[in-house]
């Protein structure tokens, strides 16, 4: 960071630069104009509650884009690198100023020397290499329809391709100029085993790798000005993304999507980066009790099984991107897709959009595979009170209740356990909150599984003082009791 101020505050930016955030800009303003009509109320009561505490004067999005693109004549790089030096505390004598629990060590002398080490690492002008082209804008003749249905409860129109790749479209005129989109790839977390839990784990670092033509940092210069994300995350049976772009960009970021699939880019920083947060990661597990709970509850309630429970700091140390290719290359192959596609969409462009990506990939599994024994779970026998200890603040505590229950293949029942839930915050809420003073914030929840047969939770959790923990633990029993005992009010 030093590094990067210093070489601007020296040589300033070059067009290109500058073009990319102003790309952005406009993108998004140009995104509130044709939005406008649809904008949430949150967005109205955000702008009156600017006016009354900030005196901000609420503007529409048509005189914003219009406020911008008078202005941008005068945004030159020399214009705003004078602006920059102009405003900007000189790096020679700057104050440094620390945050955190513990001082690094050697104290201030240690900061002092990292700063200076980073003013002494060599800077240079800026190259403007101008713009540079997307790399991934054919992938082979457009996919043919085999299979075109409208489903009649909801209305959504569903479509299989020649190749096995599924789409699910809506329009909807909930929000204008949107559409969001959600992605599946058969795969997830039910790769993983007992044997090699983390198997899948480096999956959610692909995009930091960027993609084989492009890096990420190239990636987010094309992508300027463009409502396109890049990203692939992890669920339970699939390897999922999902984000809202515009009409006009929606072939570009199926584009994208599609070649994340097809030619992942494996670099290293990537890994490198992922690294970087493991060491800090295992020094605050046991920061605060809510942090100290996340870490040990997996392994509490199913048993210590590998899939569920925090893995030794080696483990993650370990993983690589060859590992990972090894584990995903035949999903990212071949693996059953679905795409969903709802909003403000002309529905031949859309479906054109997916024929020209997804539907001209080669030919894919038919369905997402069950893994059935990877669907197994169980919740521990060993019941009764675990007590896990924080380093955080010594006046803080956690009480966290956990039942099991089941999973959510009865509608009716899954709905009657979210009634509970909701009943049981508000009792809590009165018993803790308003009769003992405790809890700001109590919780209730019902979790009914769709990814694993019979399985289920109900939670009740609230954060107390720690000498308030047995009249806390005390109200709870007594309310669990009490919706145990007798009928439930109307009210």
């Amino acid at each position: 960071a030093t590094r990067e101020v210093n070489q601007a505050l020296t040589y300033g930016f070059t067009q290109a630069e500058v073009d990319e955030q102003l790309a952005n800009i406009r993108t998004s303003l140009e995104n509130g104009v044709k939005s406008a009509e649809t904008r949430s109320n949150a967005v109205f009561a955000g702008a009156a509650l600017a006016l009354a505490s900030d005196e901000r004067v609420p503007t529409t999005p048509e005189w914003q884009l219009a406020e911008f693109e008078r202005l941008v004549p005068d945004m030159t790089p020399q214009a705003l690198w004078q602006a920059v030096t102009a405003d900007a505390a000189p790096l020679v004598d700057p104050l440094i100023r620390f945050e955190g629990r513990t001082a690094p060590e050697g104290g201030e002398a240690a900061l002092r020397t990292a700063f200076a080490e980073g003013m002494a690492q060599p800077i240079t002008a800026p190259v403007d290499k101008g713009p540079l082209a997307f790399g991934y804008t054919d992938f082979g003749p457009a996919g043919t329809i085999v299979s075109d249905s409208i489903e009649p409860r909801l209305g959504l129109r569903q479509i299989r391709f020649a190749n096995g790749v599924r789409l699910t479209l809506k329009k909807t005129d909930v929000r204008k100029d949107r559409i969001a989109y959600s992605f599946a790839l058969d795969g997830g977390n039910l790769m993983n085993t007992k044997e090699q839990p983390l198997r899948t784990y480096l999956a959610g670092s692909l995009e930091g790798g960027g993609l084989g033509k492009h890096s990420r940092d190239e990636l987010t210069t094309l992508l300027a000005g463009r409502s396109v994300a890049f990203g692939l995350g992890r669920g339970v049976d699939a390897f999922t993304a999902s984000a809202v772009t515009t009409p006009r960009d929606l072939t570009l970021q199926m584009q994208v999507m599609a070649a994340l699939i097809t030619d992942p880019g494996y670099r290293p920083e990537a890994v490198e980066q992922f690294r970087k947060g493991i060491e800090n990661f295992y020094k605050t597990l046991d920061s605060t009790p809510g942090r100290a709970l996340a870490a040990a509850q997996g392994g509490i309630i199913h048993d210590n099984d590998p899939r569920f429970a925090l893995q030794p700091k080696e483990a993650f140390f370990a993983l690589d991107f060859p590992q990972l290719r090894d584990v995903i290359a035949d999903r990212l192959a071949s693996g059953a897709i679905e795409i969903a596609l709802v909003g403000d969409l002309d529905e031949a462009e859309a479906i054109a959009a997916v024929a020209s990506t997804f539907g001209a990939l080669p030919a894919r599994e038919a369905e997402f595979n069950p893994r059935d024994e990877a669907r197994v779970v169980t919740f521990t026998a060993e019941r009764g009170q675990r007590v896990l200890t924080h380093k955080g603040e010594p006046d803080q505590a956690l009480l966290h209740w956990v039942w099991p229950t089941t999973d959510d293949s009865d509608l009716a029942e899954s709905m009657r356990l979210n009634l509970l839930a909701r009943i049981v915050r508000l009792e809590l809420t009165d018993r803790l909150r308003e009769k003992l003073g405790q809890a700001y914030s109590p919780s209730a929840a019902s979790d009914t599984s769709d990814d694993y047969p019979g399985f289920g939770t109900f939670t009740i959790s609230t954060s107390v003082a720690v000498d308030q923990v047995e009249p806390s633990r005390e109200a709870l029993k007594q309310l669990v009791a009490d919706l145990r005992q007798a009928p439930l009010d109307a009210d």
